[in-house]
């Protein structure tokens, strides 16, 4: 069989897992579209079996009659031309893209398809900026133009500043009373783009011919009148109410921009087109969306959806930079002085509304060696093809890239394909998961940083994340042999590295294993959390280390992901609903532990991050609740010695209404009653901040109205999965009994027939032995314990510190006619705000 040789220089910038359809049948290939020109290659072990440069390509066509159907036509080693055809549900994307590296080639720059034309762009600023649009066969250009005009100097060469390719186009608008005005209305929320050019309806035209013609995308005009109102009030699309852009969280930030400094504002300046200049911006996070705000003016300038955020990237080189990368392949970097603050702030923001798979990294992802849209789930093939790659990786290619490849395609969250269908000849993915995590551990001994570089271990780890995330994965740390000990040194060794990156990727992999991520309301799943926590938090030495690492990492202010990790970690075993699944003796070493280290966790109280004080309140709380008398009373006096009962007194008061607000306000009323129960110094404090009347109210017996009760945020109800489990579980009690009489049966003859060294104990192996099949036998005929029959029992919660006053009644009281900033000392109120912020919330 003849070899094919890759492209020279070639990389692959997208590729789709398609099916080519030729005479002698049907085959799966990997479309790629580099750089150079186009690959295909066999997804069974990545060979080339296809290849053509850009300027050998004349044309890609979409099949009008056949949906999903394409040929590229091309020309052969001898001058013939030639087609191959091939089908996809993501054709429109392919034909785009490969429309785009021609056109990028430079090949057909001067096409019959181009339309320029002059125009201004309608900016953020609310002031008309000059644009040139072009119509390409695959897009609409917004690009910087040659030349001034208009008292505005311009860039000397022009570049492009936004694309929106046809498939992301959802219509075009006209503006009823702006002259010569039309709106481009973007997927996938509806986002409004309005510009103005005396040459509209030969622009639009163009628009809706191209998209036709080259693409086979029917770009169809909304006759619904739009006037300039509508578009400054439905301009941000389904993200225009006040709930998506009301921040919650904002940073100062600095955002590398090149399309900031493509005009200047001033005429004659003249302009910086380097892609190292930056723009001051204030980026918001709302509860939906990532806003980015003007500091002077404080108009929103970009408004992106959380779902959309793939992965944030970490700098290596630089301490204070950090990059998203969305869905829609585009990357944005900015610089923040306190940066993993802010990323720890993001990466919980993010998870609240939905989005599981955003992770933090070091190297920026590969969409090239994705084989499906970033915004889309791979196929159920694709998952399988690098599951096995993982354990027999293709020829001629590194480990480091079959990770890379592995991480790329599965979403952080775990597989979507994780449990094997019905039917004799489906694919076992069971075996699969499992095989590919022993590849995986079997290479732990080769991780010194002189074998495997930080990036690589850390990308490691995120293959474990995603592996572990399935129920088979993560059953793997009872089941499968060694598992729990190779995984122990393997954490161990990257936590002797001292690299934060690679400490929050073990510490995130580990919270895979404490807490399943593939369900929540599956009882066998409560179970396995069981078994899992009593294997990870058994070694006490190792909790040292964990320990240890988050303590430096407070008292230093540094590592703010790490310190997030860990408080993840240590809600998972110590916190309600989650502590329920921990074994008591293990529970109670931990919280031992963790009460040695008491006063660096009220440091955690004077961290920028919401999340890292959400999280460091929970452990406080289980700590007071659960902890000995004397853990209790010197962290009551801890709460006054380091200022952290006037803290969350504000939040308590005065915070939010949405549902982190909401979160951290009942925990923060929940940690004061704990710290002023039986805390006469805490009364005192108390009776010098707020009104004398107000402080009675927690002595009264008169109960809140029951539609002014705030309704606590649901979390996992335990409880009922157990007892589901049970009624699940429960058999005839008839055959329970005949069950008995014949076990006792066997019993009796198993011990008449047994020889007589059996009953001495000469029978007795060595630790490890096995039998020649691979397995231990059972001793003595008895049969290993079998976990999921076995009834769930659940540790019971302990409340030794539980606060007796009329709280409800209280913070009631103070909502109804107590809130205003009158209400508290004129000392307070200026103490409030030097050390807590208070008086922007108090005004």
């Amino acid at each position: 069989m003849k070899v094919i040789h890759p492209l020279p220089n070639n990389q692959d910038l997208a590729c789709y897992y398609v099916t080519k359809h030729s005479w002698k049948g049907k085959y799966k290939r990997i479309f790629s579209i580099g750089t150079q020109g186009i690959t295909t290659y066999n997804p069974n072990n990545l060979e080339v079996t296809n290849r053509w440069s850009y300027a050998d390509i004349l044309e890609i066509k979409y099949l009008p009659n056949q949906p999903d159907f394409f040929t590229l036509f091309f020309v052969k080693e001898n001058s013939r031309k030639d087609g191959m055809k091939f089908s996809s549900e993501h054709r429109s994307r392919i034909i785009i893209d490969l429309l785009k590296q021609k056109y990028n080639n430079a090949l057909g720059s001067s096409a019959e398809y181009l339309v320029k034309v002059d125009a201004f762009k309608h900016s953020w600023s609310e002031c008309r900026l000059p644009v040139t649009l072009v119509v390409t066969n695959h897009s609409l250009d917004q690009m910087s133009p040659v030349g001034g005009g208009d008292g505005i100097a311009v860039a000397s060469q022009s570049r492009v500043l936004s694309s929106y390719p046809f498939n992301t186009i959802e219509t075009i608008q006209t503006v009823t009373d702006v002259q010569n005005g039309f709106v481009v209305v973007s997927k996938p929320f509806g986002r409004m783009h309005l510009f103005t050019s005396q040459r509209r309806d030969v622009l639009v035209q163009k628009i809706v011919e191209n998209s036709s013609k080259y693409c086979g995308i029917p770009l169809e005009l909304s006759t619904q009148p739009l006037s300039f109102s509508d578009y400054q009030e439905n301009k941000f699309g389904a993200y225009g109410e006040d709930r998506h852009i009301t921040s919650l969280s904002e940073f100062s930030v600095l955002k590398f921009s090149t399309r900031a400094t493509a005009y200047a504002t001033t005429p004659g300046t003249p302009t910086d087109l380097s892609p190292h200049a930056t723009v001051r911006r204030l980026l918001c996070l709302t509860e939906s969306c990532l806003v980015e705000r003007d500091p002077a003016t404080y108009n929103i300038v970009t408004v992106k959806p959380l779902q959309d955020i793939f992965a944030v990237i970490r700098d290596v080189n630089d301490s204070q930079a950090f990059s998203l990368e969305f869905t829609n392949m585009k990357v944005y970097k900015y610089s923040v002085p306190q940066r993993d603050a802010l990323l720890a702030t993001l990466l919980d923001g993010v998870r609240s509304s939905g989005n599981r798979d955003v992770h933090v990294k070091m190297k920026h992802s590969d969409f090239g060696k994705r084989w499906a849209p970033p915004c889309e789930p791979v196929e159920e093939e694709v998952e399988s093809f690098h599951l096995k790659f993982l354990y027999q990786a293709p020829k001629d290619r590194k480990y480091e890239e079959v990770i890379d490849r592995f991480n790329v395609n599965i979403p952080y969250s775990g597989l979507n394909h994780s449990v094997t269908a019905d039917g004799i000849f489906a694919e076992n993915k069971e075996k699969l998961i499992l095989s590919a995590l022993q590849s995986l551990l079997a290479r732990e001994g080769d991780q010194s940083e002189l074998s495997v570089s930080a990036p690589d271990l850390e990308a490691q780890f995120h293959t474990m994340r995603r592996l572990v995330a399935s129920r088979v994965g993560f059953a793997a740390l009872t089941a499968m042999p060694s598992f729990r000990d190779t995984v122990g040194l393997k954490v161990v060794k990257a936590l002797n590295r001292e690299n934060e990156a690679i400490s929050h990727a073990s510490v995130d992999m580990l919270c895979g294993l404490m807490h399943p991520m593939h369900a929540h309301d599956d009882p066998s799943d409560l179970r396995q959390e069981q078994l899992n926590k009593s294997c990870l938090l058994s070694n006490h030495k190792f909790l040292d280390a964990l320990l240890d690492m988050w303590i430096r990492h407070v008292t230093l202010g540094t590592g703010a992901l790490v310190v997030s990790a860990m408080l993840d970690f240590l809600t998972f075993a110590l916190c309600v609903p989650y502590s329920e699944t921990t074994e008591s003796k293990h529970f109670d070493a931990l919280l031992t532990l963790v009460a040695q280290r008491g006063r660096p966790l009220f440091q955690h109280f004077q961290h920028p991050s919401l999340s890292i004080i959400k999280g460091a309140g929970l452990i406080m709380r289980a700590l007071i609740e659960e902890g000995e008398a004397d853990v209790s009373g010197r962290l009551q006096h801890l709460a006054l010695c380091e200022a952290a009962l006037p803290r969350h007194l504000l939040s308590a008061l005065y915070s939010g209404g949405d549902r982190t607000d909401t979160m951290h306000r009942q925990l923060s009323r929940h940690l004061i009653g704990l710290w002023v129960t039986d805390n006469e110094a805490a009364h005192s404090l108390l009776s010098r901040m707020l009104p004398l009347g107000l402080l009675q109210f927690l002595e009264s017996e008169e109960e809140v109205p029951p539609d002014a009760v705030e309704e606590d945020v649901q979390l996992r109800d335990n409880l009922k999965l157990a007892q589901d489990h049970a009624s699940r579980n429960q058999r005839n009690p008839h055959l329970v009994k005949i069950e008995r009489h014949m076990k006792t049966l066997e019993k009796n003859i198993e011990h008449a027939l047994q020889h007589w060294s059996t009953s001495l104990g000469l029978d007795q192996r060595p630790p490890g032995y096995k039998t020649s099949t691979g397995t231990a036998p059972p001793a003595g005929g008895t049969q290993p314990i079998n976990h999921k029959e076995r009834p769930i029992v659940l540790r019971k919660r302990r409340e030794r510190v539980k606060s007796s006053a009329n709280w409800k009644l209280f913070y009631y009281k103070f909502s109804q006619n107590h809130s205003l900033p009158r209400s508290l000392t004129y000392f307070l109120r200026e103490s409030l705000g030097i050390h807590f912020g208070g008086p922007r919330i108090l005004q």
